[in-house]
């Protein structure tokens, strides 16, 4: 009986393992952000969300995809959601290149928004921005 229940509860804790895997890397709601960067890319990227009169962001599976102007400045109609980011360098050929591991080269990642008081009464909202700089730490400071 002790080892049917052994059993049991082995099977029950992998299986929710499993559950709690595909809910977490499976979940549309945290997607991915790849970057793809200008080949060689070194300076501030912005990126300004819930912008109407700009594209939304592309998808491709679960990765919401950032192409980077050479300007580092990015506006979408599409809205921050909270996930993992992947950075990419682009040649003028379109073959990706991951960025370095050896080398930290992401830099002062942060995210603003709020809203301003008019002197009216009203509230004028300031939209969310993503900033951060690609590069190495001595290109940083």
């Amino acid at each position: 009986m002790k080892k049917i229940l052994g059993i049991a509860i082995t099977v029950s804790v992998i299986v929710c393992l499993i559950l709690g895997t595909i809910i977490i890397f499976g979940n549309p709601d945290n997607p991915t952000h790849k970057f793809l960067l200008p080949k060689e890319y070194s300076g501030w990227i912005e990126v300004v969300f819930d912008q109407p009169e700009f594209p939304a962001l592309k998808h491709e599976g679960n990765y919401m995809v950032y192409e980077v102007p050479p300007s580092g400045k990015i506006k979408t109609s599409s809205r921050n959601i909270s996930g993992s980011m992947v950075f990419y360098y682009v040649d003028y050929n379109g073959q990706k290149t991951k960025l370095p591991e050896t080398v930290i080269m992401i830099h002062g990642l942060g995210t603003s928004s709020g809203e301003i008081g008019n002197a009216d009464g009203t509230t004028t909202k300031i939209p969310e921005k993503l900033r951060f700089f690609v590069g190495t730490k001595e290109q940083w400071e």
